[in-house]
């Protein structure tokens, strides 16, 4: 899959970089969602810009806000839920992975049903 990082801290033009990597796979309680939108916030710049995190991860993948679509789910999370179009919310907080990826994995309880008549854009 395709993703967007950095591992070092600076301004989006110096330090981001795509790059392809594996599929994540989910862990318990987690779903794997397709990403349809991705949302950059003033957290996640100021996260950037000042590298925070970088003590903590190698590199990272950005952004907390987002929307997709469910397309795997792991043990103790209803398979129901695959297929389901959801918002996301604190993807990348105290983890390496956001929302800047083709695909993430991260709990259920941060992946929110969007309603049918919202737009992924909306999420």
């Amino acid at each position: 899959m395709r993703a967007w990082t950095y591992d070092a801290a600076g301004p989006a033009s110096e330090v981001m970089r795509e790059i392809t990597m594996d599929l994540p796979a989910p862990g318990p309680g987690e779903v794997l969602v397709e990403t349809r939108v991705s949302a950059i916030n003033p957290t996640d710049v100021k996260r950037r810009i000042t590298g925070r995190e970088l003590v903590l991860f190698k590199s990272i993948i950005p952004n907390n806000d987002g929307a997709g679509v469910i397309v795997a789910e792991s043990q103790g999370v209803s398979p129901a839920r695959v297929g389901e179009r959801v918002w996301l919310f604190g993807a990348q907080a105290g983890r390496p992975q956001g929302t800047a990826a083709q695909y993430i994995a991260l709990p259920s309880t941060q992946a929110i049903t969007l309603p049918d008549k919202a737009s992924f854009t909306d999420g």
